[in-house]
């Protein structure tokens, strides 16, 4: 059976190389997303200054949070530095040839730095070193070697560590399921037009499990061979992301790409067992015909679709339902993403699995308007989409896929995105923002406040921090923000409305915080709360006041001299002006020049300046999103074309037997055309109600709009791309397929 298979290779080239084609791909694109788990892994960092070192003990920058992924920690905000005093410790063990201490940003508090560099003594044991000093150190303290020693020096690292591994770790599930629908698709047809065949093999007394382990085989060795071929192709799409994601600020520049064979290895796997999947299900029906009806349906196409897909459809429709209410329901603000994006992909996934049942109901609906507009050769075209409905739903999926995908994910991050600026326009209430290069002066403040038209005006620190007594969970365990205040201005800097306490009496290790929160911790004012701040320090504070603030106000108020010790900074370097009613924005910002012009290093802008750097992060984090959609999208663009282009070319006799009988070439054409533009249509309806099965709830929950945010022309765009591939990859083949003689073509093998 293992000859049969090769030889069956052999002499079906072209039906094997569509699906070689689809294996390939799928393995190119989770090779990459492996290469990207263990760059974010490794977080190797080649070391700069502390390169004479053979162990450095820095701060640990991360912090397993309460309701945080145990496999994705919090990544603390500011440096963190250690105790001076370590180094005289770490001095005096055995093994150590000298030590030497650094500050790489800032100014650190009195008695803290940032890394200590430890050089070994000749021939030492560096690992046995550095056991010696973890005995010393705390929790809060780590020791580097090797390239870990850069972490140190780029604190940066450590959030490209978690940032990396958890977006491409995401992404690798998507694009799993994707590449499992993709291969098993690209199988299917490829079993199906090899139907006479099979039939014939079942006819001269051929058994299912004989059958079955033939198309086993078969993809067996094509996938090995496939996933063998995008290794190297792998690796360099896999650097190419990585690259891009350091150019746009996502990832530190410094951070060393790496790719070995664990999870090339891993991507070869999945990719196989991916293939082999498709094919156990692709062959199934095949290995149960009956001998008596096995030539008889190899030439019909009117098979009902199988349970286990009709189950497996339905399965991913629901779970795509579950985790719409779990998106509207439960999760709100910046969560939502969290479920809504495996939605998209897993409706999508769904509709496509029950194309053959949709198809039939797509071709009713468009059969009138087809006729109508087509005539006889629109009448043909109708009939060939009626009697081979699991072709035209083999092609069909693709085309819902990359519909389904492209529009759900793109708009989905541009209303989150528009959700997002909503919500951060209504947290800002300053008109003018004075920013220093320095250390600002706490004389400033008052004169800005006495200043006519001035409503306001604070300093502002921004940070994170965990509530750590009492008990308590954050959003994601990724903190909550700290805000740093002038109380006396703070009411007219901040967009809450104070319940209880006063915001004017935030000085020292004080904090205000909104009041719901504050019932879920069970605290009022005058009671104690312990909160571990960005630098990993703990810090014990009085509750102040209790406010009420919008639903995705996730902050915590505290003075702003405390909260910015507590910054690598130190100290403040902005404050936040706002006019009273009825002053003009502009002539606050033109007396606020005035007032600073004397002194050096303060520059005046207008509140404008908060949201285009607002615009700035949310591009940095978003271009991530899109760079993985964009490779969901092109694999997904990839399999369409592939299994257009492969169920094309298979009709050649079919073509033939048409034009024998009458047909000119150039109603063939029209009649593919046709039946072109009836998968297009089909498959953008299709994609488009997957897309909006998320769409719709999440722009309700974060808009209160059923449209969700985004340029029409998005959209517009997806259509023609998808109506451009779809005729493309007909056509062409059709126009080859029928270039040769009729008779020839009548006769070819399918």
């Amino acid at each position: 059976m293992f000859q049969l298979a090769l030889r069956t290779l052999r002499f079906r080239t072209g039906t094997f190389v569509a699906a070689f084609l689809a294996m390939f791909f799928a393995a190119i694109v989770l090779m990459a997303c492996g290469g990207l788990i263990e760059t974010g892994i490794r977080a190797a960092v080649p070391p700069q200054q502390l390169g004479a070192a053979d162990v450095v003990v820095a701060g640990d920058q991360t912090h397993h949070a309460p309701g945080g992924d145990e496999d994705e920690p919090a990544i603390l905000p500011e440096r963190v530095r250690i105790d001076a005093g370590l180094e005289s410790v770490i001095s005096t063990l055995p093994g150590v040839r000298e030590t030497r201490t650094y500050v790489f940003e800032g100014s650190p508090p009195a008695g803290t730095i940032d890394a200590i560099g430890v050089v070994a003594v000749p021939n030492a044991d560096v690992e046995e070193l550095r056991e010696r000093i973890d005995a010393e150190l705390d929790g809060e303290t780590l020791t580097l070697v090797g390239d870990e020693r850069g972490r140190a020096e780029l604190r940066d690292a450590t959030a490209t560590s978690v940032n990396v591994v958890s977006l491409a770790g995401v992404f690798s599930a998507f694009a799993l399921l994707v590449s499992i629908f993709g291969v098993a698709s690209m199988l299917g047809l490829s079993i199906a037009q090899r139907q006479k065949e099979l039939a014939l093999l079942r006819a001269i007394g051929a058994t299912p499990r004989q059958v079955r382990r033939l198309v086993l085989r078969e993809t067996l060795v094509l996938s090995l061979v496939a996933t063998a071929a995008a290794y190297f192709p792998g690796q360099f799409l896999g650097k190419l992301v990585f690259d891009f994601l350091a150019g746009q600020g996502i990832a530190t520049a410094g951070v060393a790409f790496h790719q070995g064979w664990i999870p090339s290895v891993a991507a070869m796997a999945a990719a196989i067992l991916a293939a082999v999947g498709g094919a156990l299900g692709a062959g199934r029906r095949a290995a149960r015909t009956k001998p008596s009806q096995a030539l008889a349906e190899a030439s019909l196409d009117d098979k009902v679709i199988g349970g286990w897909r009709v189950l497996a459809g339905l399965l991913f429709v629901a779970v795509g339902i579950a985790l719409t209410i779990v998106t509207v329901a439960v999760l709100s603000g910046p969560l939502a993403p969290a479920t809504a994006a495996p939605a998209v992909i897993v409706f999508t996934i769904g509709l496509a699995l029950l194309a053959p049942v949709l198809a039939k109901v797509m071709i009713f609906v468009v059969q009138w308007p087809v006729r109508a507009l087509g005539g006889l050769t629109g009448d043909l075209a109708v009939l060939n989409a009626r009697g081979r409905t699991s072709r035209l739903a083999a092609v069909m999926g693709p085309v819902i896929l990359l519909t389904g995908i492209s529009t759900g994910m793109l708009y989905l991050q541009t209303t989150n995105d528009a959700a997002d600026q909503e919500a951060f326009a209504s947290s800002i209430v300053a008109d003018a923002v004075v920013t220093a290069e320095d250390r600002i002066d706490p004389r400033l403040v008052e004169e800005i406040n006495q200043l006519p038209g001035v409503a306001g005006a604070s300093e502002y620190v921004s940070s994170v921090g965990f509530v750590e007594s009492p008990h308590d969970v954050s959003p994601m365990g990724e903190g909550w923000t700290l805000q740093g205040v002038t109380a006396e201005s703070a009411a007219a800097s901040t967009p809450v409305d104070v319940t209880a306490g006063a915001l004017a009496d935030l000085h020292g290790a004080t904090v205000a915080i909104e009041d719901g929160h504050a019932d879920t911790l069970g605290v009022g004012v005058g009671d104690p709360i312990t909160l571990r701040m960005g630098d990993n320090t703990f810090l014990d504070v009085q509750v102040a006041a209790l406010f009420s603030a919008a639903e995705d106000y996730d902050t915590l108020l505290l003075p702003a001299d405390t909260l910015a010790a507590h910054t690598t900074a130190g100290y403040p370097t902005r404050i936040l002006v706002s006019a009273q009613d009825g002053t003009d924005p502009e002539q606050l910002v033109a007396d606020l020049t005035r007032l600073t012009a004397a002194t050096d290093g303060l520059t005046v802008a207008d509140r404008e300046i908060l949201f285009d750097e607002y615009e700035d992060q949310k591009k940095t984090a978003s271009y991530a999103i899109y760079i993985m959609v964009l490779m969901l999208v092109g694999y997904s663009a990839i399999t369409m074309i592939n299994t257009l282009v492969s169920s094309t070319s298979a009709r050649q006799r079919e073509f033939g037997l048409q034009r024998l009988v009458g047909s000119t070439r150039r109603q063939v054409m029209q009649m593919v055309g046709i039946e072109a533009a009836i998968v297009a249509v089909t498959g953008l309806a299709l994609g488009t109600t997957a897309a909006l099965g998320i769409l719709v709830p999440v722009s309700l929950k974060r808009l209160g709009s059923v449209i969700p945010a985004g340029p029409p022309l998005v959209y517009v765009a997806i259509v023609a791309l998808v109506v451009l591939l779809t005729l493309g990859a007909t056509l062409l083949p059709a126009w080859r397929a029928t270039r040769g003689r009729p008779a020839e073509a009548a006769v070819s093998v399918e």
